[in-house]
């Protein structure tokens, strides 16, 4: 019969704060999402005209700050998709060599 059996069992508290990256991934995020906001809301009144090929457009600057943004953050995601099939692929590689 072991000692542990019937007897109080302790838990050790290591702090408060939470383990892994910490609030640091949150923050940064955060930061530009407020900045990015307060662009977008300080240039409502303004239009902003631009060239493409031979068409002209003239949009207002907080829809063309906002399309930016979505076209930027798709761009953004299809590299990130891109080298995280690449890397898989090497990993691949690697494995089926040895």
């Amino acid at each position: 019969m072991s000692t542990t059996e019937g007897g109080p069992q302790v838990q050790i508290q290591r702090g408060s704060r939470p383990s892994g990256p910490g609030y640091g991934r949150l923050i940064a995020p955060a930061v530009a999402a407020v900045a990015i906001i307060v662009l977008i809301l300080q240039n409502t009144s303004e239009d902003w005209r631009f060239h493409l090929f031979f068409w002209w457009f003239s949009l207002p600057a907080a829809l063309m700050l906002v399309l930016l943004l979505a076209v930027g953050f798709l761009i953004g995601l299809l590299v990130s998709v891109l080298l995280r099939r690449r890397r898989r692929a090497q990993l691949r590689r690697k494995a089926a060599a040895y």
